[in-house]
């Protein structure tokens, strides 16, 4: 049996204040370090962060006639997140409170901020030096760690990486936006890459992508941007998929202005390098595929759709040395009598797999 103990932790922070009540000798200097340490707040739960105010001789100052104001600021420091007067707890001991109610937590988004603590007496207004540095902000995180509240996920534009690209002039290329700009084929990624419609942080500090492949053989690559004028970086891994079917999902950790998904697949990129293949049906059922082109480059199995005045038919591909060798028909369907325009019964198509669907949270 594992015991694991648990404690209450309560936050209690010393902080530097000018003693201002004319009691003692008030100019004494001892320079004794005074630490200030980060804040934590926990969205959910109600937060009671207590203060309390000592000398630079580490001393208990009086704040008798003080009012204080406790804030919260973002990241930039441009922003005021947060903002609430504090409770004395003991004016002679320099004791003050602040509570951050649950439902103040709401508002909050859950990153890296800073905060602050301003003294108000009589007419006097007063940052207090929060920091070790004697600056008048210090470090607060704000976590998602408590109840965090459901964060519904949004739709992401799925790249059209299948065909030629005709945006908006698909023979000289020109004008084309970055989105939809093919990169040149190199030996590792031998095909085009297509970008997904771009995407804001969701200001966690970490992003989700939830993908549904069907039989995809590719790279797919997150990538961030400062402003939609910048330059993307790939950010993380690259991640590789054979002929994969199913759900997957890419993390994308940190806090990046704008997000995208690069994608690019693999195997018959050119006209010459595409399989190909023709269908022969008996009584409308799919008896066999012939290979009428073995094509090259693929890496894994390629997927074979079969696409006719029919239905359920299934196929699945072989590879040899990067060639189709053979497409057995596992599912012969019903209903695929030749088409009175061509008498062929089915078309037959051979890719490298699809992205059906992209989510981000």
């Amino acid at each position: 049996m594992y015991s694991t103990p648990a404690y209450l932790y309560q936050q209690i922070n010393r902080i530097l204040l000018i003693d201002t009540s004319g009691v003692g000798d008030v100019f004494k200097r001892r320079w004794d370090p005074v630490y200030s340490k980060k804040l934590t707040i926990n969205k959910g739960v109600d937060n009671v962060l207590l203060f309390e105010f000592v000398n630079q001789d580490q001393k208990p100052v009086n704040i008798t006639g003080s009012n204080f104001v406790f804030r919260l600021i973002n990241r930039s420091g441009v922003e005021l997140l947060f903002s609430k007067e504090m409770v004395t707890l003991n004016a002679t001991l320099g004791r003050v409170k602040v509570t951050i109610t649950a439902e103040e937590t709401d508002i909050l988004p859950a990153e890296l901020a800073s905060y602050s603590v301003e003294r108000f007496s009589g007419n006097l207004a007063e940052a207090v030096f929060v920091n070790a540095q004697a600056q008048a902000r210090g470090d607060v995180d704000i976590f998602d760690s408590v109840f965090p509240a459901f964060v519904p996920s949004q739709t992401c534009t799925i790249p059209t990486i299948y065909g030629t690209p005709t945006y908006p002039n698909p023979v000289s290329q020109t004008g084309w936006p970055d989105w939809a700009n093919p990169q040149p084929p190199t030996f590792m990624t031998p095909d085009i890459e297509h970008y997904t419609s771009f995407v804001p942080t969701t200001g966690a500090g970490l992003t989700t992508f939830q993908l549904e492949l069907d039989h995809y053989t590719g790279n797919i690559k997150p990538q961030a941007a400062e402003n939609y004028q910048s330059n993307w970086f790939n950010v993380g891994p690259i991640y590789s998929y054979y002929d994969k079917t199913g759900v997957v999902h890419i993390n994308v950790e940190g806090y990046h202005p704008l997000l995208r998904l690069s994608l690019n697949s693999w195997g018959g990129i050119t006209p010459s390098m595409v399989a190909t293949a023709t269908a022969s049906s008996v009584n409308g059922v799919i008896t066999s595929i012939q290979i009428t082109n073995a094509g090259s480059g693929y890496i894994a199995a390629p997927n074979v759709t079969i696409v006719g005045l029919g239905s359920g038919a299934i196929a699945q591909a072989e590879i040899i040395n990067g060639s189709v060798s053979a497409i057995n028909v596992i599912n012969g369907g019903t209903g695929y009598v030749p088409n009175p325009l061509n008498n062929i019964p089915a078309v037959i198509n051979i890719n490298t797999g699809f992205v059906t669907d992209i989510t981000y949270r």
